[in-house]
Formats: structure tokens, C-alpha cells, sequence
């Protein structure tokens, strides 16, 4: 876990001045998916077991098969939902007075901490593609940098404009507060 007191190679008077994660929105279309994936059984169960194949369910093994199947359905719906929200609640972007943090959960036993002080930021651009990113002020910011990572992207944020604008006034900041750092 993640603790904000203490972050990692943490420089000398640096303060954590925004901390960002995927808006919420996304994890209610996250939750959604899955419940709406938890009820196909339901439907089928209903519509074509009942209908189409009603002697499968008059006997004790087909009662069983049955069983067995949901259960298993059910498990790797759990095993999925909980991936999704590791993803979600594991991508963390910090933004301090002296360098921006990129931490994102890869693969279920992989992360990758990415680091660029605010001096060497080139561009930032914002973007919100769609209907539903408009309508939630969701969307992406984009950090163009000097370093070996080229690119930072804090993924559906929200208020991305609002981020955006937070890190040029940062970036003036620190470029007035520590003018021989490049």
C-alpha cells in the first residue's frame, strides 16, 4: 500500500501538492460491467435452461453440472472484478512542488514507479474524447518531458484542465524557486 507520508526517494523540502487517480466514473462503469456480467447466468438459467433444455435441471447431475459451472462463473467474475480494481486503485499519480510521480500497476505482481522533476516538463496537453468524458470532466493529461520516459499520461483524471494548469503554475514556481536546478 501506498503511504503519502513518506514518498518514494523523497527530496529534501518536497511537498505532495496534488495526488490523482482514475476519476471515479470509471469505477462505476468497472462495477457496472461485472454486475451486469453476474446476471448473464441469471437470464440464461431463465431463458434457455428453463425452455430450451428443461430435462437437464429434472436431473441430480445436471442439477450438479450446473452448479458447478455458476460457481466456477462466479469465481472468475470475482477474480477479474478484483483485477480491475487493483488497476484502478493501484495507478496513483502524484504531483509535489519539485516532481511529478507515475506508479501504475502493470500486471498483478508488477509495478512501475516512473519519476521527472517539474524543471525538465516540455508540454503538457489535455484531452477528453466522447460524450461521457465531457459530460463527467474526465480525461487525460498528457506530460511531455526531456527524460528517458518520454511521455507521462495520467490516465481519465478528473478535471484534467484544472490539472493541467496546477502543474504550469508548479512549473513557474519551481523554476523561480530553484533557478540553478537543470
Amino acid at each position: 500500500m501506498l503511504q503519502l507520508d513518506k514518498l518514494p526517494n523523497q527530496l529534501k523540502n518536497e511537498e505532495v501538492i496534488l495526488v490523482l487517480r482514475r476519476d471515479f466514473v470509471i469505477f462505476f462503469f468497472i462495477i457496472l460491467r461485472y454486475l451486469l456480467l453476474a446476471i448473464l447466468p441469471i437470464f440464461a438459467k431463465i431463458f434457455i435452461i428453463d425452455f430450451i433444455f428443461p430435462h437437464i435441471v429434472d436431473t441430480d447431475e445436471g442439477v450438479a453440472v450446473l452448479t458447478l459451472l455458476a460457481f466456477g462463473y462466479y469465481l472468475y467474475i470475482w477474480l477479474f472484478f478484483y483485477r480491475a480494481f487493483l488497476d484502478y486503485y493501484l495507478d496513483v499519480w502524484i504531483v509535489t512542488n519539485q516532481r511529478i510521480l507515475n506508479i501504475e500497476l502493470e500486471d498483478l505482481f508488477n509495478r512501475t514507479v516512473a519519476e521527472q522533476k517539474l524543471n525538465r516538463i516540455q508540454d503538457i496537453t489535455t484531452e477528453q474524447k466522447g460524450f461521457l468524458p465531457h459530460f463527467f470532466n474526465y480525461g487525460n493529461v498528457y506530460i511531455q518531458t526531456a527524460g528517458t520516459i518520454q511521455r507521462f499520461v495520467f490516465e481519465e483524471v478528473s478535471n484534467p484542465n484544472k490539472v493541467a494548469h496546477q502543474i504550469h503554475k508548479l512549473i513557474k514556481w519551481n523554476k523561480k524557486a530553484f533557478p540553478d536546478d537543470g
